[in-house]
């Protein structure tokens, strides 16, 4: 009797050629994320892990869900959970704020690169990527002239210092700031470097040092390869950072999605399409959007070859029980 190989390990190694490299190698494309409605033009804006067992004190409210601003559907994770990875992640209950930033303490400053000046590879979801998130905290009620977008050429290495400078400027007690990276990651002498468009390179000891001058609660959420080497110096109580992979591993894009593999499972399937609400209470908390983005990034993830899966990194901010409507101060 000859042995068949499982539906769905056939399943997730045709995930495994579905994917591309951050650095730009394309590959044939295959779906995880239904959408019902087209993806956000990145022409549109041109300018582990978890708090185990954790009891949440009491809040003066509860924070607002987001509701869907982009994509309609909902996330068809199409690839079954990895034994060696253990189950799904359940409901854990996060930390809450004490208080919450309002519109006006809000900002943002997102960067993400598609086009790349030659002979730099081109990314297929970098610009994306922020036209996502933008659209996302603009459906959450967040400013429009508070958050600055810098993609492709405007993304060159004095504009994101400018933008960082103008984002620490804006960081004082009780407001909340986000730095949002879609892009390349160059690893030199033990070092990440952010690559802006024209390699002015920003280093991983540079972005620490820019963005622990902040003063209120910080974001900081990076989507590229080696990621998690930017976070050696920089989570505290204060200053959250999520990164889309180990500093020895590579990310990964999907084509179809138009969105990194980061982007699409934390910020689209996890928060908008709300797939991480694990205890089906309507309200997508950003902590549970990271223990879902961080499980399913090795899942879709691990069949990669040669480079293998990612494996996010969370630190810093242990109080993640706020959405992006009410984020902490």
């Amino acid at each position: 009797m000859s042995r068949r190989t499982p539906g769905w390990l056939v399943e997730a190694t045709a995930w495994s050629a579905a994917l591309v490299l951050a650095a730009g190698v394309a590959v044939a494309a295959s779906g995880v994320i239904q959408r019902d409605q087209p993806r956000v033009s990145a022409q549109a804006d041109t300018p582990v892990l978890v708090d185990t067992g954790a009891t949440a004190p009491p809040a003066k409210r509860a924070p607002r869900p987001v509701k869907g601003v982009v994509s309609g559907g909902r996330a068809a994770l199409t690839v079954p959970p990895i034994s060696s990875l253990g189950p799904p992640p359940g409901i854990v209950k996060d930390l809450v704020p004490d208080r919450y930033a309002a519109p006006e303490d809000r900002w943002a400053l997102l960067v993400g690169i598609t086009d790349y000046r030659a002979p730099t590879h081109d990314t297929l979801a970098g610009a994306n990527d922020v036209a996502f998130v933008r659209a996302y905290l603009l459906g959450a009620g967040w400013r429009a002239d508070h958050i600055k977008v810098l993609t492709n050429k405007q993304a060159n290495g004095a504009a994101m210092r400018a933008g960082l400078a103008w984002l620490v400027s804006k960081s004082t007690p009780g407001t909340f700031t986000l730095f949002h990276y879609s892009g390349h990651v160059k690893q030199e002498y033990g070092h990440e470097k952010l690559w802006p468009y024209d390699r002015k390179f920003i280093t991983d000891t540079e972005l620490a040092r820019t963005m622990k001058r902040t003063q209120g609660k910080v974001w900081v959420d990076i989507a590229g390869c080696e990621a998690a080497g930017f976070m050696e110096d920089l989570p505290s109580d204060r200053i959250l950072v999520s990164t889309s992979s180990k500093r020895t591993q590579k990310s990964y894009e999907n084509p179809q999605w138009h969105e990194s593999v980061w982007v699409g499972l934390l910020w689209d399937a996890g928060m908008n399409q709300r797939q991480a609400d694990v205890d089906h209470n309507g309200l997508v908390t950003v902590g549970e959007s990271l223990r879902y983005a961080a499980y399913w990034a090795e899942v879709v993830t691990y069949y990669q070859r040669p480079h293998g899966r990612q494996t996010p990194r969370i630190a810093g901010m242990p109080v993640r029980g706020w959405t992006l409507a009410d984020p902490p101060a």
